[in-house]
């Protein structure tokens, strides 16, 4: 596959995953498994944070792996909460190695 096909396809993950987050802060979406979709979304921007790293866009990996652990920080998940934030790290560390 193609990088910039890898990255297209990361794209639409992430802008499924922020329609998941935003239907899940709603009313009706809180009382019918917003959590479960909470924890969807956080997948999808998983996926996406890896499809962005194999394109090598090391800074849009970086950002997808701090919404990954910003939805596990919500989510009470502390240690995969710090796991995406070393991901997270080591992908900005490729941008700029300072």
């Amino acid at each position: 596959m193609e990088s910039s096909a890898k990255e297209k396809e990361a794209l639409q993950l992430m802008a499924e995953a922020d329609k998941k987050i935003k239907s899940s802060g709603s009313f009706l979406g809180g009382m019918f498994g917003g959590a479960h979709k909470v924890e969807e979304a956080c997948d999808m921007y998983a996926r996406a944070a890896n499809m962005f790293k194999m394109a090598k866009n090391w800074n849009a990996a970086g950002n997808a792996f701090c919404q990954v652990a910003k939805i596990h920080m919500q989510l009470q998940h502390k240690h995969d909460s710090a796991s995406s934030f070393v991901d997270a790290g080591n992908a900005y560390k490729k941008v700029n190695p300072q």
